[in-house]
C-alpha cells in the first residue's frame, strides 16, 4: 500500500475492516509485551507523536491516552503497517527480496544463493570486530568507494559501559568505534532518522533479526520515506538479547566480580565468554545469562535474519563469520568485495558443524512461535499448512475443555 493511500472499501463502508493503527498497535503488541522494541513505528510515525521509552513505543500526544492516538482515528495507519509484529506481510517481503516465500520446513534458516564463511583481511578490524569481522570489513569498504553515503548501526554509549545506543556512521573509521556485539538491545532503526536528518540517501541498515525485517516491511508496505535510502541490509543472527541492568549489573560485575571497564570483548560461544584487556576469558554458564534475556525474544522465529541481502553470524571456526548470501545485490557486492580483498573467504561446508550448528538454532527458533500469535506465518509459510495447525489447535482445546 503507498504512503498516502487511504482506506477504499469494495462494499458497504460501514462493514469494512478496521483499518489498525495505534491503538491496535498498542493493545496487540506493546502491552502483549511482544514487541522487539524496533523503533519502527516511531521512524514512520510523520506526527512524532511516538517515542521510545526503556525500549518500547509510547505515545506522547494523551489527547486519547496513552492506548489510542487521533491521528490513527482520523486515518493515519503508518505505525502499525511498519510493525513486524503487527501482521507482518512476509509474503511480500519474500516476494520482494526472493519472487517466492522460503521453502517449509527445508529452509529453516530462510532463502540463500550462497553459503560461505568469511573473515576480514584487515588486523585493525578483526582485533577490534566480532568473530571474522566481516560485517564491518564490507560495510566500510562501501562507504569508503562511495556505494554507501552512511550505514545505521549501534555504537557503545560513552557514559554507560556495553549499553549501545543507534548511531550513523559515514566512514569507515566511524563504523569501526561501534564495531563488536553488546549482547543488549539497541533500537538501530533509530539511526534511519539521524540519516534522513543529514539527508544521506544510500544507507545501510545493520541490524539484528528483527530490525532487519522491520526495514524490509515499511519497504513491503510502500512507506517509502524510509525504505527508499535503504540501499543494503546487513543482518546480524541472533537468538536472543539480555537485560543491561541484570546481565552488566548483577551477573557479570555482580555474581562474576568483573570489573566493567576491563572487559574488551563479549561473546557467545555455547557459553558466554568475557574477555578482559590482559587476554583471559571469563567463562559465565549461558543458562545464568538466559534468565535475563528479552522477553520479546522469546516470540523471534528468525534466528539466521532471513530478510537481510546478508546475513552474518559467529557460528562455527574461531576467527570467521558464518555468512548466508540471500539477495542478487548482497552476491554482488559479496563477489566485488572478494575481488577487491576485503575479505577472505571458504564455502561453508569446510565447517560441517557450523553449518549443524545453524540449523539447529534456525529450527528450534521457529518453535517459539504459537499458531495464533501475529507473526505465526514467520513459522509456517504456507497459509493451508497454518490454517491445518490452527485447527487442529483449536481442536485440541475444545476437547480439552469439554466436560467429562
Amino acid at each position: 500500500m503507498a504512503e498516502n493511500d487511504t482506506p477504499v472499501s469494495n462494499g458497504d463502508p460501514a462493514h469494512a475492516p478496521e483499518r489498525k493503527h495505534w491503538k491496535h498497535l498498542y493493545s496487540e503488541i506493546v502491552a502483549t509485551e511482544i514487541c522487539t522494541g524496533c523503533a519502527a513505528c516511531v521512524v514512520a510515525c510523520p506526527h512524532h507523536v511516538i517515542e521510545m521509552q526503556d525500549f518500547r513505543p509510547a505515545m506522547q500526544d494523551s489527547l486519547l491516552g496513552i492506548d489510542n492516538c487521533q491521528h490513527g482515528e482520523d486515518g493515519c495507519s503508518l505505525c502499525a503497517m511498519a510493525c513486524l509484529r503487527l501482521d507482518p506481510d512476509f509474503d511480500a517481503i519474500e516476494h520482494l527480496l526472493y519472487g517466492r516465500r522460503r521453502k517449509h520446513p527445508s529452509e529453516p534458516w530462510g532463502v540463500t544463493r550462497k553459503m560461505m564463511l568469511g573473515r576480514t583481511s584487515s588486523s585493525d578490524i578483526m582485533t577490534k570486530g566480532q568473530d571474522g569481522g566481516v560485517v564491518t570489513a564490507i560495510i566500510g569498504w562501501m562507504l569508503s568507494t562511495g556505494e554507501l553515503d552512511g550505514a545505521t548501526c549501534a555504537k557503545p554509549m560513552k557514559d554507560t559501559p556495553w549499553l549501545d545506543e543507534p548511531f550513523v556512521a559515514t566512514t569507515p573509521e566511524e563504523l569501526l568505534t561501534g564495531a563488536g556485539s553488546r549482547y543488549t538491545y539497541c533500537s538501530t532503526p533509530l539511526a534511519l532518522k539521524m540519516a534522513a536528518e543529514r539527508k544521506l540517501k544510500k544507507v545501510a541498515a545493520i541490524g539484528v533479526s528483527c530490525e532487519s525485517t522491520a526495514v524490509r516491511e515499511m519497504a513491503a508496505e510502500g512507506i517509502k520515506r524510509w525504505s527508499r535510502m535503504v540501499k543494503f541490509v546487513a543482518g546480524l543472527m541472533c537468538n536472543e538479547t539480555f537485560q543491561y541492568e541484570p546481565f552488566i549489573n548483577d551477573i557479570v560485575q555482580g555474581r562474576y566480580g568483573i570489573d566493567i571497564s576491563q572487559v574488551t570483548k563479549i561473546n557467545v560461544k555455547g557459553d558466554v565468554y568475557v574477555t578482559l584487556t590482559d587476554g583471559t576469558d571469563v567463562r559465565i554458564p549461558l543458562k545464568e545469562c538466559q534468565e535475563t534475556s528479552n522477553e520479546w525474544c522469546h516470540h523471534c522465529p528468525d534466528f539466521a535474519a532471513e530478510h537481510a541481502d546478508i546475513s552474518f553470524g559467529g557460528i562455527g571456526l574461531k576467527g570467521w563469520t558464518m555468512c548466508l548470501i540471500r539477495t542478487e545485490y548482497g552476491e554482488d557486492v559479496w563477489n566485488r568485495a572478494v575481488a577487491a580483498g576485503v575479505i577472505e573467504v571458504m564455502p561453508a561446508e569446510e565447517d560441517p558443524a557450523g553449518l549443524k550448528v545453524l540449523e539447529r538454532l534456525a529450527k528450534k527458533q521457529r518453535f517459539r512461535v504459537g499458531p495464533f500469535e501475529p507473526q505465526a506465518s514467520g513459522r509456517w509459510p504456507v497459509r493451508e499448512v497454518l490454517d491445518r495447525v490452527r485447527r487442529e489447535a483449536l481442536a485440541e482445546y475444545q476437547g480439552a475443555s469439554a466436560p467429562e
